[in-house]
């Protein structure tokens, strides 16, 4: 009968045992789940992935940055508004840019000093540079016209380190870069389950990415457009990884007791 005992007692610690491995493999991240673009490979004749950055077509409240030259310096600084130290404290923070740049409007004009108004909405940024030109050219003489874009920001939620809306001030940004900005993905997010949401005059277009695959290259997500969203899903058993140790202090405890129930009944 002791022996019988001895024998449940065994096969229950085994059995607990073998659970216990069973979760920590489950709980375990493989390699393949956190390298990004595998299979990219340059050498190869499939090395090449061709740029498909869609065109940023301008949206009411954007805000741009403009600037106009011309022959007669009293005329441009009358446009551009920028005289002495005001022009020199125009570069020095992201809040000034704001600030001293141009909101287009719920009608989707700008106003410009002496130029007036100009329609720029739903136009692209070239098309918006030849719009304020035309204008331009009817008080200055060979008009110079730079047009950036300052409200160009993304957000990124989820499973990233450091959550959050970001400004860029490059011409493009990409998925990549803009995880990078937020301090990679945790050990908690699905690098093959991001979703980015794209708002824009006419709805949300929603695009599904996967980090791990060199196909992202040649998806319309990869290029990102202001005011796009970035979600980063968790992995499917966060909640079992989040609880983890609690597990295994249950495990240890429950071994523990059967130990010093075997040490007694012997």
């Amino acid at each position: 009968m002791k022996h019988r005992y001895n024998a449940n007692r065994s096969g229950t610690f085994l059995l607990l045992f073998a659970a216990f491995v069973a979760f920590a493999a489950a709980s375990c991240t493989s390699h393949r789940q956190l390298v990004y673009l595998r299979n990219v490979d340059s050498t190869s004749t499939e090395g090449f992935y061709p740029k498909s950055r869609p065109e940023y077509l301008i949206q009411t409240r954007d805000i741009l940055y403009i600037k106009i030259y011309s022959l007669n310096e009293d005329m441009s600084n009358l446009v551009n508004q920028t005289i002495g130290s005001y022009q020199q404290n125009l570069f020095q923070n992201e809040t000034s840019l704001f600030i001293n740049g141009y909101t287009v409007s719920d009608s989707g004009y700008i106003e410009i000093p002496i130029l007036g108004k100009v329609l720029i909405a739903g136009k692209t940024m070239d098309e918006a540079i030849s719009s304020i030109r035309k204008r331009a050219d009817q008080f200055l003489k060979d008009a110079t016209v730079i047009v950036k874009l300052i409200s160009f920001k993304v957000s990124v939620i989820g499973e990233v380190n450091r959550p959050g809306t970001y400004n860029n001030f490059n011409s493009q940004l990409t998925v990549l870069e803009a995880v990078s900005m937020a301090g990679d993905i945790t050990d908690y997010g699905d690098r093959k389950r991001v979703l980015v949401l794209r708002p824009s005059a006419e709805g949300t277009r929603s695009f599904r990415l996967d980090l791990t695959s060199r196909n992202i290259l040649t998806s319309d997500g990869f290029f990102l457009l202001p005011n796009d969203i970035i979600y980063v899903e968790p992995i499917k058993n966060k909640t079992f990884r989040i609880n983890m140790p609690t597990i295994s202090l249950a495990f240890t405890s429950i071994s523990t007791l059967i130990l010093v129930l075997n040490y007694i009944n012997k």
